[in-house]
């Protein structure tokens, strides 16, 4: 991208994000006033149409300084010392609107389950069973698995080494079947006796659930 281009992107980006942070404003002062109102009447915004009036400015010293790339609100601004300006005026619309989580969908849950595989010491098989607050079962959902270092550290006072990390699930990734639901076959072996916090997401839903090192 063009030194030109890349100074037009940031500032349209600048703008619209000062645009959304206004809204974001707008709408938490309209939901604290319901919470406080005797009506307790709340309202949203459910979009907010803009146009901004921008000139894209490129100015060039005297004295052969290197030239000043901006995009600046359509208005007249004094030329100063300025040699040589070229002005490209320009209109920038759009619409920010409200999008529910999710896309609207109800909200995924997950069901986790940890047990024995035949009463071994050293391997689990963690069920999982992804729905939502509809009561419908999701198959075909990707599901994400992962050794939480950070939660580990936080509740077990450990953190999880390299080895334990990588060698511990033989997948990171799973699909869920037909009714909504995935396994995985965990061999403990390289814990080494310690326990680990295995986390679990699917559409944004995380669960997780304490891996022992060995069955109890």
């Amino acid at each position: 991208m063009s030194k030109g281009g890349e100074v037009v992107a940031d500032a349209v980006r600048e703008m619209l994000l000062g645009l959304a942070d206004a809204l974001d404003d707008a709408q938490s002062t309209l939901s604290e006033t319901a919470r406080t109102s005797d009506a307790g009447h709340g309202y949203e915004i459910p979009y907010l149409d803009f146009t901004f009036e921008v000139e894209f400015s490129e100015e060039e010293s005297q004295g052969g300084r290197p030239s000043r790339i901006a995009l600046l609100p359509k208005a007249r601004r004094a030329g100063g010392d300025v040699e040589r300006e070229t002005r490209i005026s320009s209109s920038i619309s759009g619409r920010l609107a409200t999008v529910p989580v999710q896309g609207g969908r109800p909200e995924t849950l997950l069901d986790l389950t940890l047990l024995p595989v035949d009463g071994g010491r050293r391997q689990w098989r963690l069920g999982i069973e992804v729905s939502n607050l509809a009561g419908e079962r999701l198959p075909g959902v990707p599901v994400a698995l992962q050794v939480d270092a950070a939660m580990t550290e936080q509740m077990l006072d450990h953190r999880p080494s390299a080895e334990q990390r990588l060698g511990l699930l033989k997948t990171q990734r799973l699909i869920t079947g037909v009714e909504g639901g995935a396994e995985l076959i965990i061999d403990t072996a390289v814990l080494r006796g310690q326990r680990v916090v295995v986390q679990v997401e699917a559409r944004g839903a995380i669960g997780r659930v304490i891996l022992p090192g060995e069955a109890a």
